[in-house]
């Protein structure tokens, strides 16, 4: 990109690592995905999963109009590196994300326990997103570029409200996981009690 100004190449690198992250939690959403068996939970997955393929389509779509290349690692530089060296960097990128997704759908010893080791890590990955577009959204606002802000904050809406929903969900996959895997002799006081709800989701899921 030998003729882009710095303010789009700068723009179109934060865009690149937004687009990274979108490319890496697709394949670890299909992977968590495998592991849910919670109906309400595989629901708001699948709906997230395309809101994910979406968002990487939308920015991967900004980086090229601001005269850059999508990648699924950063691009240092202005001017970036060449296509060939993207190419190989993609490849690697997809094969980390592929290999390290599978393993973290099974860690656990139960699927109670999967499902709430995959929602703590999409909460997290969720705060990176959320952090990354803001970052995008205030340069593009500090230069002036209000479609790249508009993007970015459109997209961190999406992710706050998936966020929002993890948090929420988080104490029930808790307590789904105590009662299936800690013996009610060591639950002292009856312990949280799992809502009839919770259990008619969870059955649902495996149906």
């Amino acid at each position: 990109m030998p003729d882009t100004p710095v303010r789009d190449a700068k723009l179109a690198g934060l865009l690149n690592e937004a687009y990274a992250k979108e490319k890496e939690l697709e394949t670890a959403l299909e992977a968590h995905l495998a592991a849910t068996t919670r109906a309400d939970y595989e629901r708001r997955l699948k709906e997230h999963l395309k809101e994910t393929r979406s968002h990487a389509t939308a920015v991967s779509r900004r980086i090229k109009q601001l005269g850059g290349e999508a990648s699924t690692v950063s691009v240092p530089g202005p001017e970036g590196l060449t296509k060939a060296a993207m190419g190989v960097q993609d490849v690697v990128g997809k094969a980390k994300a592929a290999a390290q997704t599978p393993l973290d759908a099974v860690r656990g010893s139960g699927e109670q326990e999967k499902m709430l080791r995959n929602a703590r890590q999409e909460f997290h990955e969720e705060a990176q997103e959320i952090a990354t577009y803001t970052v995008i959204e205030s340069v593009a606002t500090a230069v002036g570029d209000r479609t790249t802000a508009d993007l970015a904050r459109a997209i961190r809406l999406d992710e706050e409200r998936m966020q929002k929903f993890l948090g929420e969900l988080l104490p029930s996959l808790s307590t789904d996981m105590v009662h299936d895997e800690v013996p009610i002799s060591e639950i002292e006081g009856g312990g949280t009690p799992r809502k009839a709800s919770q259990r008619a989701k969870a059955k649902a899921g495996r149906s």
